[in-house]
């Protein structure tokens, strides 16, 4: 709490939410399918925990549940490697973070192919975007938590999806990105951030261009709202449906309902 006068009060629709929630709003970013391998023994589990920790050397870090199998494998060959996995393992992703590696051999029974790696003995998986191989340099124990920091020992990746950043090629060529539970998402569009020049005063300039932004998300809205509609009507109809361009954060079958329609690039409905 404040008494500084400069400072508004909560506004109404703010809800408070348990701290745990903190870990939820910082990922988000590109899961992955993390590899390791000891005593001819290999593991693979999905991890959101991660992030870059510098540039010179190249570094990173990752929290590893102290329970997990994995936890245990990398405190001995002290490396691992990253797989990011592309939208067509969406389903392995959810299922190997509920296999136990100690009791089953994960790769194996997902029949997931592999390949060499250039640095390190943990296995590469093939069908992924890019892979990241790393040694690791500090062991800290934190909480229920593990952090491994590591230095960065190879980078590889598919030119499809990543040049100097992620590339928005096909569905099937885009990393997945964990929102928790069984929710995933994908990147769908770019934007590009214009920062005032030197001779503007930015507190108009930012000022004009966050009612810019704001215009076009409610124009984008409604004209969503306008393609639904007719949509809507076409599926009544019977006809067949070009759902291109329509970006929906669901599926169109929940919002649309396709007992009548066939969408066009889609095998006809039973």
């Amino acid at each position: 709490m404040t008494n500084d006068p400069l400072i508004r009060p909560i506004p109404e629709h703010i809800e408070d939410r348990p701290k745990a929630a903190a870990a939820r709003l910082l990922i988000g970013g590109p899961v992955v399918l993390l590899t390791s391998a000891w005593r001819g023994r290999t593991n693979v589990m999905p991890l959101a925990w991660h992030m870059p920790i510098s540039t010179d050397p190249p570094m990173l870090a990752i929290a590893v549940e102290r329970s997990r199998h994995t936890a245990e494998i990398i405190q001995h060959s002290q490396e691992f490697a990253l797989n990011f996995p592309t939208r067509p393992l969406l389903h392995h992703v959810q299922y190997l973070g509920a296999m136990h590696g100690d009791r089953v051999d994960k790769i194996e029974a997902t029949q997931l192919e592999t390949f060499q790696p250039q640095k390190v003995i943990a296995p590469l998986l093939a069908a992924c975007a890019a892979w990241v191989e790393c040694t690791v340099v500090e062991v800290m124990p934190l909480g229920d938590h593990i952090l491994f920091v590591a230095l960065i020992a190879a980078v590889q990746v598919d030119p499809e999806s990543f040049d100097d950043g992620w590339i928005l090629g096909p569905e099937e060529t885009r990393p997945l990105h964990y929102l928790g539970g069984t929710r995933y998402s994908f990147l769908s569009r770019v934007v590009e951030a214009r920062v005032p020049q030197a001779a503007d005063a930015p507190e108009r300039i930012l000022r004009e261009r966050l009612a810019e932004e704001l215009e076009l998300t409610k124009d984008a809205r409604d004209k969503r709202e306008e393609r639904l509609d007719a949509l809507k009507r076409e599926v009544e109809a019977g006809r067949a449906l070009d759902l291109t361009g329509l970006e929906l954060e669901i599926s169109p079958e929940h919002v649309l309902d396709l007992t009548h329609g066939h969408v066009l690039g889609e095998p006809p409905r039973e």
